[in-house]
């Protein structure tokens, strides 16, 4: 069975863990199984590391006129060659499977569920299997949003909401799609992390992950005091006795973010920048506390019973520290200093600290088998 994924990519760390597991799972399973990506999706050598092949296929989307004789060319190639350089065309993929983890929103826009909505018209008219995976949707109040996600719900075989809030968005856009409307929580939770040899973990390291969105996608309250936020953060930390340093899980802001926390403290930090996402996933898991608020950074972090302290600018977040039985460790940069110093005395001092891991790892137990029920239930869809 050759599948194609789609939404995702190299530079969003959280999307190629998920590619990750993707690929991971479907190499499992008993057959040939082969995951394409569109060569626009990372460089060749980005595509092959990760255990991907490459699906030469120019969208009409982006080329209306040449797209048609473009994708002909392909064809052209023969088979034996194409396949001796993993290049995989359309008419091979049997089924797709979309991991955007956050698009389909009126947060994000009408342009990219616009665009879906069209793809998933033409991939039901050549008779491919649809699949939504685990990943955060709604609201849908904005009508081109919700008209062009209703076409997507149409012609989706199978879609799974990351939680409840999700859920219910979709049920209300269309009750009698339930049948095909699931929940099951981020399936990265299964991957497991690497720690790179440079790592030198030790019992009182904290790592911060800056996120750029909590400035761009927050209210200008929130965003003025996100930075003195994880600079407060910082200080406490220091004061108790531990080392903080910097993780940079995304993007060249997400280190410019980075730079202005040590200005702020006014001593220099280590700064990671790893671009292999599960050695990013290691280090998390190694950590003695992790102050985040990059959404997969959070999920790698819970999932390997490693407290934290989070920060959000959806309500992903809040379903996310709820799946792990750890709400009161969501926080938002307005709440009060001493709320926050209390919620970090509670992860770094004894009792508090092994009674919340042990609510985390309990959780993380939870939504490990939940993740691998979905497998389950994809993979049935699939190999019928």
């Amino acid at each position: 069975m050759i599948i194609e994924i789609q939404g995702v990519d190299f530079i969003n760390k959280g999307g190629e863990l998920m590619t990750n597991a993707v690929v991971q799972h479907m190499s499992s399973l008993p057959g040939e199984n082969i995951v394409a990506a569109h060569l626009r999706m990372g460089s060749f050598k980005d595509r092959e590391k990760t255990g991907l092949h490459h699906l030469s296929w120019a969208y009409y989307e982006k080329f209306p006129v040449v797209g048609k004789y473009i994708n002909s060319f392909t064809h052209l190639i023969p088979k034996p060659l194409r396949h001796k350089l993993n290049i995989i065309t359309n008419s091979e993929v049997h089924a797709v499977l979309d991991a955007s983890g956050f698009t389909y929103s009126d947060q994000q826009g009408a342009r990219m569920v616009e665009i879906m909505a069209e793809r998933t018209k033409r991939w039901k008219k050549e008779g491919k299997k649809i699949i939504l995976l685990p990943q955060a949707f709604g609201p849908f109040k904005q009508k081109a949003v919700r008209t062009a996600f209703m076409e997507i719900l149409k012609n989706a075989d199978l879609i799974f909401a990351r939680d409840q809030v999700s859920y219910d968005y979709l049920i209300d856009l269309d009750p009698n799609s339930n049948s095909k409307i699931k929940i099951a929580p981020d399936f990265t939770n299964l991957v497991k992390g690497e720690v790179p040899d440079y790592f030198q973990a030790n019992s009182r390291k904290v790592c911060i992950v800056p996120n750029y969105r909590m400035i761009q996608k927050t209210s200008p309250e929130l965003k003025d005091k996100y930075l003195s936020f994880l600079t407060m953060c910082s200080k406490y930390l220091i004061e108790k006795g531990t080392e903080p340093f910097i993780l940079i899980h995304e993007t060249t802001r997400d280190y410019e973010l980075g730079l202005q926390l040590q200005t702020e403290l006014n001593r220099p930090l280590e700064v990671i920048q790893e671009s292999n996402p599960l050695y990013i996933k290691g280090i998390l898991g190694s950590c003695f506390v992790v102050i985040g608020s990059r959404f997969h950074s959070l999920v790698s972090t819970l999932s390997q019973g490693v407290p934290c302290l989070g920060t959000g600018w959806s309500h992903k977040y809040q379903m996310l520290f709820e799946d792990y039985h750890c709400p009161e460790c969501l926080v938002s940069p307005i709440d009060s200093e001493e709320k926050v110093y209390s919620i970090i005395d509670s992860m770094i001092e004894e009792p508090s600290r092994s009674d919340l891991i042990k609510r985390i790892n309990q959780g993380s137990s939870e939504q490990k088998q939940l993740s691998s029920a979905m497998w389950v239930e994809v993979d049935k869809f699939l190999l019928n």
